[in-house]
């Protein structure tokens, strides 16, 4: 059995130290996220010229994955890759982890996403889907799974084909994680979350992204979320988490490190959750390790942990 598998956009992420005036020349807003579609890609290139960047597999739901199969779990990953480089990259990756691989192959490119880290740490994403979005996998790749993590990003990025993964996972019993990815994703989806939370055992969501969707502030949007929702983490930031379930409310602190960059944060937060979670520890334990693995990501420049045993 599997015992976490992931829907992901299969990026790849294109690491860069920039500072805040080549943010600004880019009109970029410090911790959004964006489309590379459209975008002038020679100012990019002027920005990029020179300096080092660094690669490395991922997607939202997949650095949870990455993460959790760091920490022991039998993992899996559902996407879809191009034809190139980039994708054998990505393929080596999740062999190093020991993650099985359940993915489409087509002729377009890749996707990507740069990630721009501003001196304190913060980080801006511009993503260009490509190939990730087609999602042109067998969908009985879940048979042998217990729980399914994914976010809205994949939602927004193919709704037919992630609502039908949703539904097939309900049909044969596996449990849903969904993190609420970014603030405009909420605002972007409201077509059909309503019957998507119901679906969903374990919600994620920073303050922006609950007061986005529930129009409450974070503390009412929680206990809003929770009546649909069997278990709601509402990650503070700096200031921790606030984890719900059965009307109980455990506030779980954060544990120091000096920061590099935020860059997977709240995906190895869901990681470190999750993994206690599916070995059967109470919720204090796991915010408590969801915030230890974040921790770990944050001090460090990769949005998920090194492999073991390389």
């Amino acid at each position: 059995m599997i015992e976490l598998t992931g829907l992901t956009n299969a990026l790849t992420d294109t690491i860069v130290n920039i500072s805040d005036s080549e943010l600004d020349f880019l009109n970029l807003k410090k911790g959004s996220v964006y489309g590379l579609r459209g975008f002038d890609k020679e100012k990019l290139k002027s920005v990029l010229k020179d300096k080092k960047l660094e690669y490395c597999a991922a997607g939202s739901p997949a650095n949870a994955i990455f993460n959790a199969a760091c920490l022991g779990l039998k993992t899996s990953l559902l996407g879809s890759l191009g034809n190139d480089e980039i994708a054998n990259n990505y393929l080596k990756e999740l062999k190093k982890y020991k993650i099985k691989p359940c993915f489409g192959m087509n002729d377009e490119e890749s996707g990507i996403c740069y990630i721009f880290i501003t001196p304190e740490g913060e980080r801006t994403q511009m993503a260009g889907l490509n190939a990730s979005s087609k999602f042109n996998f067998d969908l009985k790749s879940l048979n042998k799974s217990s729980m399914l993590h994914t976010s809205l990003y994949e939602l927004n990025s193919n709704p037919d084909t992630f609502f039908e993964t949703i539904e097939y996972a309900r049909e044969i019993g596996i449990r849903i994680s969904l993190d609420l990815a970014d603030e405009k994703m909420v605002r972007n989806n409201n077509l059909g979350l309503e019957n998507l939370l119901n679906e969903t055992q374990i919600l994620f969501a920073t303050e922006e992204e609950a007061m986005a969707l529930t129009g409450y502030n974070p503390l009412k949007s929680l206990r809003e979320l929770s009546k649909i929702c069997p278990i709601v983490s509402l990650k503070l930031g700096k200031r921790g988490s606030i984890v719900r379930s059965k009307g109980e409310e455990i506030k779980i602190p954060i544990y120091k490190t000096k920061v590099i960059n935020t860059c997977g944060a709240g995906d190895s937060y869901a990681a470190g959750f999750l993994f206690s979670y599916i070995k059967g520890f109470n919720l204090q334990e796991c915010g408590r390790m969801g915030s230890f693995i974040a921790s770990r990501v944050c001090g460090s420049k990769n949005s998920h942990l090194e492999a073991k045993n390389q």
